[in-house]
């Protein structure tokens, strides 16, 4: 069995949809308060007041049309949600790149 290819296809999503994803990933990324590292990728902390749940759970279903090596796991509290992104090796350096973490967040943790 071949290792899967690590390229997302943005076509994938369709011109109606765009929008919306682009929307979506722009409000993901302004909720994101941490960066955890995982074995096979990353583990964010979510302002629960800048993206719910359920809008994060459109994201994923649309981010699973181009980027379907990716593996998503969705934790809920009430203030911090926890969203898990993780795949084959290469995912972490996709991830670094799309969900960089400000520099309030990463200092002085490793990132390796």
């Amino acid at each position: 069995m071949s290792p899967p290819i690590l390229a997302c296809n943005i076509q994938a999503i369709g011109a109606v949809q765009r929008p919306r994803y682009h929307d979506l990933v722009s409000r993901l990324r302004a909720a994101i308060r941490d960066r955890r590292e995982l074995p096979d990728g990353y583990e964010y902390s979510l302002d629960s007041a800048k993206i719910k749940l359920p809008e994060v759970s459109e994201w994923i279903s649309l981010e699973r049309l181009c980027c379907p090596f990716l593996i998503f796991q969705l934790e809920g509290a009430s203030e911090v949600s926890h969203l898990s992104m993780g795949g084959p090796d290469g995912v972490k350096a996709i991830l670094q790149q799309e969900f960089p973490i400000q520099e309030e967040f990463s200092y002085g943790q490793d990132h390796g």
